[in-house]
């Protein structure tokens, strides 16, 4: 049955070449399959090589994508434009064991999903140190505990699937980070049609690890996510977060306002007008990062609707402060100042709601880019 093997790429110009050699030598006589090359526009010239290989070999194809970046995303990407009926993924950094290939493979025959798994008896890890491994198994822990995937090594990176399965979970998926196969095993919740195969985790031979606090992150913001089922979003939880530091600006820039001669009221506009502004361009970087304004005009035609609608949560956040401040001094001791304090807490809390679904739909949806 025909085979699509999946080489997500950046930056792995020294791999490549080995890592596609050692997949037609795993492969043997066999002609059925393709590697497909999903490179994020590698500044080292990663995409170059594919093209290469391409030519030598054209079960060797490439997507390289130029508007877009990310593990998970490019895993997602690839495993759609494949032609075969058993996909595979697998890294090119030569750290997975690219000889357990057929053995994911033939594992489709009886399990719907295969996973290369460094947990069960016959896996390892070759070198990594004490701390990474503690945090591995913390990571694997926390994910069984929070969605009861109970498969060894959730958070391998080395995997196949039956495309039929592949289809109907897809459009479940919110490719981001770098843990897809935590989401896939989330959302197939069948693990009884799951093989495991031993494998052990190679050093890498040449490039640097892409392990960062932002993955971290992201599997945080991935776990919190798909426990809740997605009633808590992750863009939305990063939302709220950028609405936090806007507070902090928003209390700094009062005071700092307060403190000339400025009313009250005029000083909480300003501040709140800050606020948005910074929250804008924070916004715009991380947040919605995936649909992030470039340039000059489209930054400038971003930051128009957002404080378009901003404006309205503004009125609601100014409102609902001077309203809240106005009971919480019926019903305390509070100082005026503490109690206004505590009203822009309020104001701030119901205008971050409204400003994220409109913002959501209406300024970051320049480009259809997935949630």
């Amino acid at each position: 049955m025909y085979a699509s093997i999946i080489l997500p790429t950046y930056n792995e110009r020294e791999n490549l070449a080995n890592c596609v050699e050692a997949v037609r030598q795993a492969m043997g006589p066999r002609t059925d399959w393709e590697i497909i090359v999903v490179d994020d526009n590698s500044p080292d010239g990663t995409w170059e090589l594919a093209e290469q290989l391409g030519q030598q070999d054209p079960r060797v194809r490439l997507y390289r994508r130029i508007d877009r970046k990310g593990l998970s995303s490019a895993i997602v990407d690839g495993l759609a434009m494949a032609a075969g009926q058993r996909l595979l993924v697998t890294d090119a950094d030569m750290q997975h064991d690219i000889r357990k290939i057929p053995d994911l493979l033939a594992a489709l025959d009886t399990a719907e999903v295969s996973v290369g798994s460094r947990y069960v008896g016959g896996g390892g890890i070759s070198d990594w140190p004490a701390h990474r491994r503690f945090a591995s198994t913390m990571a694997t822990r926390v994910c069984h505990l929070l969605l009861r995937v109970r498969v060894t090594d959730p958070m391998s990176g080395f995997f196949a699937i039956r495309r039929g399965i592949f289809e109907r979970i897809a459009p479940q998926l919110n490719p981001r980070g770098y843990k897809i196969l935590m989401e896939i095993l989330h959302w197939h919740g069948k693990p009884e049609r799951v093989a495991e195969i031993a494998y052990v985790f190679n050093p890498r031979r040449a490039g640097e690890s892409k392990l960062s606090s932002g993955v971290i992150w992201d599997y945080g913001l991935s776990l919190l996510e798909l426990a809740s089922r997605r009633f808590i979003s992750a863009r939305f939880l990063k939302y709220g977060l950028v609405g936090v530091s806007g507070v902090g600006v928003q209390f700094l820039a009062f005071n700092l306002l307060w403190k000339h001669p400025l009313s009250e009221s005029l000083a909480l506009a300003a501040a709140i007008a800050t606020a948005a502004l910074s929250n804008y361009l924070i916004n715009n970087i991380w947040t919605f990062h995936d649909r992030r304004h470039r340039g000059f005009g489209a930054m400038l035609k971003g930051l128009a609707w957002f404080l378009a609608i901003s404006g309205s949560g503004a009125i609601i956040n100014h409102a609902v402060s001077l309203d809240a401040k106005t009971w919480v001094l019926q019903v305390s001791s509070l100082t005026s100042e503490a109690a206004l304090n505590v009203g822009m807490v309020v104001g701030i809390m119901f205008a971050t709601a409204w400003n994220y679904l409109l913002n959501r739909s209406f300024t970051w949806s320049f480009q259809d880019k997935p949630e």
